[in-house]
Order: structure tokens, then sequence, then C-alpha cells
């Protein structure tokens, strides 16, 4: 099996250490307890990796991967360093495998406008991440934010209209 790196973004967040674990025996917070992701259990995953969100306000996550790197379940941390200390408990001898990806910001936001062709709203220039949803029309897209905006400004009076 080929150990390829990640994506510099794992669902919109940036990866700034990861580890191959395939070959370490996963041990849960209670012995015997099995690894749940995507609401099933498991054995356990081939890959982790701790990213950060790109959007800024969600601390570091631990995400356990398949062998391409698809998050199939994920938790939070208060700090990169935690988020290490938490999954060595759970495969133990792993905090000698992280590898730091070095990936800027930039890069990462980079990547993410290649993987979404570059999707943002047409009116605020906010990112899929940056929204709570966006509709996309034939030559324009819009999120929910400017949506609630603009409908509030034309709940003005008539008279506040201008030209009448």
């Amino acid at each position: 099996m080929k150990r390829n790196p990640p994506p510099p973004v794992i669902d919109a967040a940036r990866v700034v250490s990861y580890a191959f674990v395939d070959d370490i025996p996963y041990f849960g917070a209670n012995p015997g307890e099995p690894l749940f992701t995507e609401n099933e259990p498991r054995e356990a995953v081939p890959r982790v990796a701790i990213a950060v969100g790109l959007a800024g306000h969600i601390g570091p996550r631990v995400f356990h991967c398949d062998e391409e790197w698809i998050a199939l379940g994920a938790c939070g941390a208060e700090t990169v360093e935690q988020a290490k200390r938490e999954v060595e408990r759970n495969y133990p001898g792993v905090g000698e495998r992280w590898i730091d990806t070095n990936v800027t910001v930039e890069e990462a936001l980079a990547f993410y406008d290649s993987e979404t062709a570059g999707l943002k709203c047409s009116f605020c220039g906010r990112r899929p991440f940056e929204v709570e949803g966006l509709i996309e029309g034939p030559q324009a897209t819009i999120c929910r934010g400017c949506v609630e905006e603009f409908y509030e400004d034309f709940q003005i009076d008539d008279d506040d209209v201008i030209g009448n």
C-alpha cells in the first residue's frame, strides 16, 4: 500500500500534521471500545491528520481518515499539542511519526479554491466554509447572509425609497 501524504486541506481545514497508523493497534478511551467513524464501529483507521479550520473560528481537529485521506470521523482539541497527546493515547507510539506539513494559510486557501473551482459569493466574496449556504445561479452566486441583508434593505417604507 502506497503512503501518499494528505492534501493540504481536509474538510475546509488546513492540515498541519499527519501520521500513518495502519500498523498501530487502536486503543480507545476504554479498553475494547471501538473507534466510531460515520456512526460505524471500526477497529482502527490507517491515517490520522491534525488540521486547523480555514475559517479560523474552529480549533484544531483530529481527522480519522481512510487510505485516500477522506475524513471518516473527527474530534476537536484546544491545541495541536493536545490533539497529538489524545491521538497518542489511542495509537501508542504515533508520537514519533508525526510529519508536519508546513502548509501556509495562503497555500491551503489556494488549494481549497482549486478544489471548489473558486466558488465564492459574488457579492461579499466569502467562500463556502465561511457562510451558511450558497445559491448558484447562471451568472452569480449569493450566500444566505447577503440574501438576508438584501431582504432587509427591501423592507424599508416606500417614503424612504429614493425617487418618491
